[in-house]
Parts: structure tokens; C-alpha cells; sequence
């Protein structure tokens, strides 16, 4: 299956400091860039235009006249002059400029910085993803950093989406934090619109909303605070012995929640699935980094989960990665943290 990194332009648009993600496609950049530098090698030196959306009637005497559809636009890249989808006219675009100058604000004011850019999909998705800091562990050497990501597309498959990550570092998984807002995160998309309010891990903001770059930076504000309570917790999770009937129980949940039977045929036992027995295996100790986090631990399970969606489940780097980031990888990742939560809250490791 061919990669999702778009490549309209004769070239990947993807830029990276650093080790080469996904498919070792892309620019290396040394650190500190420039927005300009970055732009131009992650493929993100275009804009998004829009026009009306014209169509000409087939019937006698209507075959000349070419009429605008009311209420309907072309989103078109202005590089290629390729289409990207037919939206709203009240839809809000927010230009992949705009991203990177996002990530350029908020390394100005200290501690953040850029380290992957690039656009999906023919160019319907971009995103960049800048660390926070350096991280610290968990366990013994291993080690987790903050990250924060910022994406939006121009086909309405999702709402401009600014969230709190954190990467483990042996093994690169994403370990997606739980929004704490009350949003739908069942890996579909979401129109919420979380620009106000208290600070919060992860704000969507709907595309017939203008994007407010400095509301959704004041929302992430004080994301190290969130960093520090997250780690906490994750530590405390190291100290919750899972016996394999937990695990059982928890893997089977957890796998019910994606499971959907044949048509017209009832549901199989989710135990003979591929899904179940690879994830036993790796709470069982064959996740990377099992050396480091120790085996039969809350924090081990969740790491489980996380190895399965990141480097197995789905049909390849390039979707793995949107499903974990955007998708229903991520929702299964979401409910994984709030699972293993319940389970040290019943051991006495976390409030209830």
C-alpha cells in the first residue's frame, strides 16, 4: 500500500531533526531551523485557496451556462492547483503556515521545540509535533517525553487538533494522555469546541470556528503542569502488580469495544483473536522495552497496548501512525490509560 506522506510535489512532506520517522522519507534539518527552512522541506510552502464550486446542466437549452452551487467551495492547494475537497463556504481554513507559526510562538517563549513537520494525504492533513522537554522516567532507565501536536485538515475528517503526547522513548510509542474535558474520544471525529474553559491536555477546535492560535496556546499554557501530574501517575502505575486474570479481563474489554461481528453472524470469542493473543504476548514480555519497565505491571499492560497500536495493528507505518495519532488507535489508547487508572484506583495506588 502506498504511503499516506504526500509526495504531489515530486518529493516527501516531511521534515524532521533527529532520527527518520515512519518510512526514512523526508529533509533532516539541523536543530533550530528557521519557520522559512521548515516550510519549504516539510512541503508546507503553499496555501489553501478556495473557489465556488460551478457545474453545468445537461438539459436543452441550459448546456452553455456554467451556474455557481450557493453555499459550496473548491479547497484547492495554490503550489499544484490540486482539488482537496468540496466544504461549506462558512468552513474555516487554517493554513499550514499557520501551524508552523503555532510551534514558532511558542519556541519564543522557551522550552518547545519543533522536531516534525509535515503533510498527509495529498496534502488534506498537516501537522507538526514539537517536544516539550527532555522528559524523565518512569523506571529505572525508562524514560518518557512531553510532546505537543498540533493538526488540522482541509476535508473535514477532523477539527484542527492541538493535544499533550507523550513518546516513550526505547520503543517511540505514543502514550496519548486522556483529554479531561468530556470530549467523545472514541477515535471519530469530534466538533466540540474546547477554546474555553480551564487549561486542558488536548483542545479541538471546530472548522466553523476561526482558529485562535493565542486561545488555544493560553489552553496549553501550562502543559507542564499537566506533564508533572501525568508522570506521577504513570510512576504509580509501575507499582500495581496485574495478575493474568486482570489482564485477561482487561485485554478481552478492551478488544470488545473495536470488535464487530459478520454481517447477519453473532459475535466470536474475542480470546481467539489475533488482537488478544498478540497482546498477551506482550504484556507477557515481549514488548519492546520490556527489559526496562518490568513485566506484570499496570504500567506494563498500558505499554502493551500501546506497542500493539503504534507498530502492528493496521496495515502500515503510515496508517498505524494516523490511527495512533487521529484515529481509532488513539481512542483504544485512550481508553487503555483510563482502564489501567480503574485498576490502580481498586489497588489503592490512585484516588478512585
Amino acid at each position: 500500500m502506498a504511503h499516506l506522506i504526500d509526495t504531489t510535489t515530486g518529493r516527501a512532506a516531511i521534515a524532521f531533526v533527529g532520527e527518520a520517522p515512519w518510512h526514512k522519507l523526508g529533509r533532516r534539518l539541523t536543530a533550530g531551523a528557521d519557520l522559512e527552512t521548515w516550510r519549504r522541506e516539510a512541503g508546507l510552502a503553499y496555501t489553501v485557496q478556495r473557489t465556488s464550486v460551478l457545474f453545468q446542466r445537461a438539459d436543452a437549452g441550459a448546456a452553455d451556462r456554467i451556474e455557481a452551487l450557493e453555499g459550496r467551495d473548491v479547497l484547492y492547494r495554490s503550489d499544484t492547483g490540486s482539488a482537496l475537497s468540496v466544504v461549506s463556504s462558512g468552513y474555516q481554513v487554517v493554513q499550514p503556515g499557520e501551524v508552523l507559526d503555532f510551534f514558532g510562538k511558542l519556541a519564543e517563549a522557551g522550552g518547545f521545540v519543533l522536531e516534525t513537520a509535515g503533510a498527509l494525504s495529498d496534502g488534506k492533513r498537516v501537522w507538526g509535533l514539537a517536544k516539550v522537554n527532555d522528559g524523565a522516567p518512569v523506571v529505572g532507565q525508562d524514560t518518557v517525553r512531553p510532546y505537543l501536536l498540533l493538526a488540522t485538515s482541509y476535508d473535514g475528517t477532523m477539527a484542527t487538533t492541538a493535544k499533550f503526547t507523550a513518546i516513550r522513548v526505547v520503543c517511540h510509542n505514543t502514550l496519548t494522555m486522556a483529554a479531561g474535558t468530556g470530549l467523545n474520544v472514541t477515535g471519530g471525529q469530534t466538533e466540540q469546541d474546547t477554546t474555553e474553559g480551564p487549561v486542558v491536555q488536548c483542545v479541538r477546535v471546530p472548522h466553523m470556528k476561526k482558529f485562535d492560535a493565542g486561545a488555544v496556546r493560553q489552553q496549553l499554557g501550562i502543559v507542564l503542569t499537566a506533564w508533572d501530574r501525568w508522570l506521577v501517575e504513570a510512576r504509580l502505575l509501575v507499582q500495581v502488580d496485574v495478575t493474568e486474570a486482570q489482564a485477561d479481563r482487561f485485554v478481552s474489554d478492551l478488544l470488545s469495544t473495536v470488535q464487530r461481528p459478520p454481517k447477519g453472524q453473532p459475535l466470536p470469542d474475542v480470546r481467539a483473536s489475533r488482537g488478544y493473543k498478540r497482546l498477551m504476548g506482550l504484556f507477557g514480555g515481549e514488548q519492546i522495552g520490556a527489559d526496562l519497565c518490568g513485566r506484570r505491571s499496570a504500567w506494563a499492560l498500558l505499554n502493551a497496548v500501546t506497542d500493539y497500536v503504534d507498530h502492528e495493528r493496521g496495515r502500515s507505518d503510515d496508517t498505524r501512525m494516523t490511527s495512533a495519532w487521529f484515529g481509532a488507535g488513539e481512542g483504544l489508547k485512550l481508553r487503555a490509560w483510563e482502564a489501567v487508572r480503574e485498576l490502580a484506583a481498586k489497588a489503592g495506588a490512585l484516588p478512585a
